[in-house]
């Protein structure tokens, strides 16, 4: 395909969904100047909406005698070697396909987006930590982007307090590069993420706390316990291991499991909106669905030649129920915003996101 040719398909890269925050005023003032200079025009900039509609533009890209080590400088990769979704470092066919995919690019319609600065991000998150929650999608997320900012981050053995001292939770993690911090002393790490498929247990749709079992996890996975160390920012999404099983009632069907999911996601909304800080932020995130064929495949579904959506059948990860999903978690939020005078800030900041949004 001619590198100036532009594709449209109504499925961008990824999507946020909610986000909640204690929108305490007092709190405006410990803003600090944003640390890229900002358009003139405000309105310009992407929000989730805006974002979404636009086209995927292909740019070739040469790779050095098929090396990875070319793949990742084209693509500005310095990824830690104990990610374990590095593709295009498996064997020649999975560069070729990483190539193919790397060439396209998102480009929104009508809206503009913040130049990408990895090393300003890097230290910004070092004093903002991100912790990221989910399953096997979330950890793409996280390796991705911690593939980007690689350069100015670091896998260092300090000690660090996201397990809560249970050494059975895999929790992985990485520094800021910043050779003035002590090594010796415990810190937050500027990224993290923590496998957790439901976010509840669920046995009995309970958080789970440090050294208690994960529960049953409907196939594999992990449910590692995640509520207690919430960072600066906070970002979770599950969805793909929710499976129709005896553990939503007698009949193993869709309307049973949704139940179970809106039961597990109402317990979770509720547990955030009572405990966020006024410097801390959550986004509950969504993700285009999958398919079971995905690694057949080097470009962009379009409109002419669509990709035929999930239909539930085995392989498919429920990612027909994504957009179901996402309703059930909107839902709760309206659900609280029809008693808004017994809202806390957090909560009526929710509303306002959504109603923007």
């Amino acid at each position: 395909m001619p590198q100036d040719d532009f594709v449209h398909t109504v499925t961008p890269p990824s999507t946020a969904n909610v986000i909640i925050t204690n929108n305490n005023n007092n709190n405006q003032k410990a803003l600090k100047k944003p640390f890229v200079p900002l358009p003139h025009s405000l309105e310009r900039l992407c929000t989730p909406t805006t974002y979404n509609k636009g086209e995927w533009k292909r740019q070739s890209m040469h790779i050095k005698n098929n090396s990875t080590r070319s793949f990742a400088a084209n693509v500005k990769y310095t990824c830690p070697s104990h990610f374990a979704h590095k593709c295009f470092a498996r064997n020649e066919n999975e560069l070729l396909r990483n190539k193919q995919i790397a060439e396209w690019q998102w480009q929104p319609d009508d809206c503009d987006l913040l130049p990408m600065d990895t090393h300003r991000l890097a230290k910004h998150l070092s004093d903002h930590p991100l912790l990221l929650v989910g399953d096997s999608i979330t950890q793409l997320q996280y390796e991705s982007m911690g593939c980007l900012l690689g350069e100015s981050m670091s896998t260092l053995k300090t000690p660090t307090n996201m397990t809560g001292g249970d050494k059975a939770i895999k929790v992985s993690e990485l520094h800021y590069a910043d050779a003035v911090k002590p090594k010796t002393t415990i810190q937050t790490p500027a990224m993290a993420y923590l496998r957790s498929d439901f976010g509840v247990r669920v046995d009995d749709l309970r958080l789970i706390q440090p050294f208690e079992e994960e529960g049953d996890l409907l196939g594999l996975g992990h449910n590692f316990p995640w509520y207690l160390k919430l960072t600066r920012f906070l970002s979770v999404l599950q969805g793909a291991h929710w499976h129709t099983n005896l553990r939503w009632g007698p009949n193993t069907n869709e309307d049973e499991l949704l139940k179970g999911f809106r039961n597990a996601m109402t317990i979770i909304f509720d547990h955030l909106k009572r405990t966020i800080k006024p410097h801390q932020r959550v986004w509950i995130r969504s993700t285009p669905f999958g398919h079971k064929d995905c690694s057949r495949h080097t470009q962009p579904a379009t409109l002419t030649h669509p990709i035929d959506p999930p239909t539930g059948q085995p392989g498919e990860y429920e990612w027909h129920l994504f957009p179901v999903f996402d309703a059930i978690r909107y839902d709760d939020a309206d659900d609280d915003d029809d008693d808004d005078d017994d809202n806390d800030d957090s909560t009526t900041a929710l509303h306002r996101f959504l109603r923007l949004f």
